[in-house]
Order: structure tokens, then sequence, then C-alpha cells
């Protein structure tokens, strides 16, 4: 035997004379420990790497898909709101005719039906045009004779002749000749043969021998939706866009970073390793199974030291980033739906409000809406009740958000279908009151002020249910007139008091209705625009026209707010009479 040699590694004695034949077959504890740590290291990186990098693909291909079907969702729940809106329109437009041809009638129990076509009064009550194509036409009761129609052709005219040619206008037709008012769907030819569809309704007038039909082309309802499914698809490019330019910028930041953590690892592996000189026996069968590649082996280490430390962030790193990737897909997608959704009503509640202020002859018309969030409670409108009197509406909803641009949009619908062909604005403002009352069940509310102008006359009859009073500056004059009259908000109760007020307009005068969103703007101090600096400002700028006064109303509330966030609904008209 040669002489013996104390080895560190094995803890034995060994033979010095065959030590170097045994060393060269041997795999030292050191070099096994940093095999594992590498192995261990690397391929659990691989696997997260590949994992995550899946998990963000399929992030983003679902946010694409996501953005497609909810456009798509919303498009077609446009149009069929729309549609639902159309038919309802029709429906109170020929009952509106029906109202006025009755009265007419009643008033006049001498006139026969060759009087009454030969009357351009009543041809004008009984004919009335919906939209751009659409109109009313007045026809018998059992005989179905038209009697009335836009088309001298069909005046007289026995519609039973197309009962074969246009077999379903004639069965939804026919079905009213006993007096019953119905409303369906129905195709028509236009004179160039193209056939198309129309929607009617048709309701009787009132103790008469008449009926009146109320009719015009489907797509006449449909066309705001055309213009929001040309954004929303353009938006949807922009998203993706956006969505694979993220996605490209996490990839590379991952790569680097995988790279970076691999390099430290290695490093570390190493220092790591360099300090082991004695045995592990505790870990020899843990680095045996990972070097025989059994990866799902979970490393448990309990020597209180820094190889503990490292198993337990090991294994809470791989649980932890399980769980992020999982909140992250949830929460990523979450928001791109709500975000997309505000989006779309954002531009629907635009699409609601008017584009342009109506031209009429001797005054100048301006308006502005600026909603404190995606979408508001505040509108304005401009009606035309007929060829002469214009409707000039201004109303602010209660509550914010996503509510209250609902019930605007309902309230502002009513009132512009209770204003049409009505003279009387306090009749057509209690006949929306009571249309509002009926349909709305949220305890919301609306104040509104509503005033009809003669373009001829440039008289102003108004009301006010419970609004700020507008103010009227007179050219020449120090003081301001404030248009009050009493009243209480629209929706409160069915039945209302509401006092209506009249004034005759000069040239020079500014009309200045506002939302409480102008006047309660607050500055960085918590201070109000207030009544007293929208009024300074007006008689200030005068010599200016109706669209540049409101320019510079909007840039005072702005320079006035300064950093401080919007808090209401912002909405401003003003009409300057010549």
């Amino acid at each position: 035997m040669g002489k013996l040699k104390w080895d560190p590694d094995s803890g034995n004695m060994i033979d010095k004379k065959n030590s170097s034949k045994q060393k060269k077959f041997k795999f030292r504890i050191m070099s096994k420990m940093l095999v594992a740590l590498l192995g261990l290291s690397i391929a659990a990186l691989l696997v997260s790497g590949y994992i995550a990098l899946k998990d963000i693909k399929d992030i983003g291909q679902y946010a694409r898909e996501s953005s497609i079907s909810l456009g798509k969702s919303a498009i077609k729940d446009s149009a069929s709101a729309l549609e639902d809106l159309g038919e309802k329109i029709l429906e109170q437009k020929a009952g509106d005719v029906a109202l006025q041809c009755e009265i007419y009638i009643k008033s006049h129990p001498y006139l026969t039906i060759t009087d009454l076509q030969a009357n351009p009064a009543f041809q004008n009550i009984a004919v009335q045009s919906i939209g751009t194509k659409g109109y009313t036409i007045l026809y018998e009761k059992k005989t179905g004779i038209m009697r009335f129609h836009r088309n001298s052709a069909f005046v007289d005219f026995e519609p039973h002749q197309l009962s074969t040619k246009l077999p379903s206008f004639w069965k939804i037709y026919k079905s009213t000749l006993d007096g019953s008012s119905r409303g369906g769907y129905y195709n028509w030819q236009d004179p160039d043969g193209k056939i198309r569809q129309k929607f009617m309704f048709m309701v009787p007038v009132k103790d008469t021998n008449y009926m009146v039909a109320a009719t015009t082309y489907i797509d006449e309802f449909s066309k705001p939706v055309k213009e929001t499914q040309k954004k929303i698809l353009k938006t949807s490019v922009t998203i993706s866009k956006h969505i694979d330019d993220r996605i490209t910028g996490t990839r590379k930041t991952f790569t680097d970073f995988f790279i970076i953590l691999i390099v430290f690892v290695i490093f570390l592996s190493i220092f790591l390793s360099r300090m082991i000189t004695l045995p592990i026996l505790t870990l020899t069968d843990g680095v045996r199974a990972l070097g025989r590649g059994e990866f799902e082996y979970k490393v448990a280490v309990r020597t209180n030291d820094e190889f503990e430390e490292l198993a337990d962030s090991f294994n809470k790193m791989t649980s932890d980033l399980t769980d992020y990737m999982e909140r992250l897909h949830c929460t990523t997608a979450e928001q791109e739906r709500l975000r997309k959704e505000l989006e779309i009503a954002s531009g629907i509640q635009k699409n609601i409000l008017p584009t342009t202020a109506p031209d009429i002859e001797g005054v100048e018309l301006a308006a502005i809406n600026i909603p404190a969030r995606e979408v508001g409670g505040d509108f304005y409108d401009y009606v035309p009740v007929d060829k002469d009197h214009w409707g000039l509406t201004i109303a602010d909803v209660s509550g914010k958000g996503m509510p209250a641009a609902i019930f605007m949009g309902l309230s502002r619908t009513i009132v512009r279908a209770s204003a049409t062909g009505n003279l009387s604005a306090e009749n057509a403002i209690k006949h929306a009151n009571e249309l509002i009352c009926r349909d709305s069940r949220s305890g919301m509310f609306v104040t509104l002020f509503y005033a009809i102008l003669d373009s001829q006359t440039k008289n102003l009859t108004y009301i006010n249910a419970g609004h700020n009073p507008p103010f009227l500056f007179r050219e020449g004059s120090s003081g301001i007139l404030v248009l009050e009259a009493s009243g209480i908000p629209l929706g409160v109760t069915e039945d209302i008091d509401i006092e209506e007020q009249g004034i005759h307009l000069e040239s020079g005068d500014f009309l200045v209705l506002y939302t409480d969103g102008v006047t309660e703007a607050m500055n960085e101090k918590e201070k109000e625009f207030g009544e007293d600096r929208l009024k300074k400002i007006i008689q200030e700028n005068t010599s200016l026209t109706a669209q540049d006064m409101l320019n510079v109303v909007q840039e005072e509330i702005i320079s006035f707010a300064g950093a401080q966030p919007q808090f209401d609904d912002i909405t401003l008209m003003i009409m300057k009479v010549k």
C-alpha cells in the first residue's frame, strides 16, 4: 500500500499512489452543483420565457379580436336602436298629423273631400315631410282610396291595384281599412324600378272616415350608423397596430432581460460553486435527479444559508410569474373592453347633437357642448317647428356618466318630437314631460329652457323648466334682461305647471343660453367662473359675431380653469339678431 492522503471531497483517506488515476474518473461535488444550478436556472427560464411570450401573443390576439367584435356588436346594436327610434318617430308623426286633421275637419264641418283637396292649408296638414324622403298621406277607411299624397299620381288612387305588384304593402295597408292603428315594413318600387324596403305606421283620424299613414325608407334610420362604422373600423386598425407595436416592444424587452438574467445566473452559479469546498451530502439525491433531467423535481434545501434562500426564491418566482400573467391577461382585456365601449358611446352621443346651426334669415346661431367625461348629460338642439318658426333648446340632465348620457338621448328625442309642428312652447314641453315621466323609472330629471323664434317677426316665446335663465343683452343698453319663467324640471312629476313668456327681439340683441357647467367652472383656487364674469365678457364683445362670441367665452373659461380638471358638462348657445 502506498502513502495515504486525506481527500476533502470524499472525507476519506486514499492511497496517494492511485489517487491520480481515481481523480481522472471522479465527478467532483463542486462540478455537480455548478451543472445543477445552471441546468435548473436555464431550463426554468426557457420554460417561463416560452410561456410568457406565448401568453403575450395570445393577449394581443384576444385584444384585437375583442376590439373588432365590440365594434361589430356596437354597430348592430346602434342600427337596431335607430330603427326602433325611427319606428316610434313615424308612429308619433302619424298621430300628430291625425290630430291636426281631426281639429281642422271639426272646425270646418261644411267642407267636402273635394273642398279639402282644393284647400292648400289642409293639404299642408295632411301631407307633411319626414326626414329627407319620408312623408304622410291621407286615405279613406274601407275603400282605402288615397285622397292626399305627395305624388299627384297617387291622389284618388285605389291602392288595391298594387296587391299583386306589391303584396307586402297591400297586406299592411288592407289591415287598417277597418280603422285599426298598425305599422310594419314593406317593399316599395321606386320610379327607377328598384325595390326598396320602407316602414309605414297608420292611425285613424278620430270621428272621421279617414286614416293617416306616415312612411319612409329604412335606410333613413341607419345613416348615422354608417358614419359610426367607418370610425370604428379606423379605430380598430389603429388599436391593432398599437397592440402589435407593444407586443414587439415587450418581446424585445423580455429577450434582453432573458439574456441578462442568463449571464447573471451563470456568474452567480460559478461564484457559489467556488465557495463549496466540502461535500453537501443532503443535496446529493436532488443534484443527481436534476442531472438526469428530472426538472419537475422541487428544490428542498434546508441549510439555513444562501442555498436555501435561492431555492425558495426560485420556487416563489415560478409561482408568482404564473399568477401575474393570469392577472395581467384579465386586467388588460377588461380595461380594453371598457375603454372601447366608452369611445363608441362618446361617438354616438356626438352624432346626436347638431353639427351645424340652421341658416335663419336675420339671425346668427352658434353652440358648443364639452362633456366633463367621455359622455355627458347636457344637450342643445335646433327644432324646425314649421317654415317660419324654430325651436331653441338647451338642457342639463341630472347625474353624470353613462346613465346621464342615456337619459339625455331619450330626453332630446322626446323634446324634439313633441316640439315639431307645435307652435305652443308650453304645450310642447308639457307633452314631452308626460312622455319622459311615462318612460323613465330611474328617478332622473332634466332642467330645460325652450324657446320658439318667429323668424319673420323676431318674436320669442319661451318656457323655463327649472333651468338657468338666459341673458338678453340689448345693444345700446347697459342693463341685462334675464328671461325668467316659472317651472320645474321635466321627469319629476307627470302633471306640471309651466309659465309661457314672450319678448320681441331687436337688431343687435345677444341671447346667451347656458348650463351650470359654464358659471360653476372652478379654478385651482376653487373659485367659480360666475354669472358676473359671463355677463362682463358678453357686454365687452357685443360687436362680434355669434360664433366669435362663443369662441371668446370658451377661451375665457379654459383660461380661468387653468390646470383644474373639468367636473361638469359645459354647454353654451349664443344667438345674435342682425
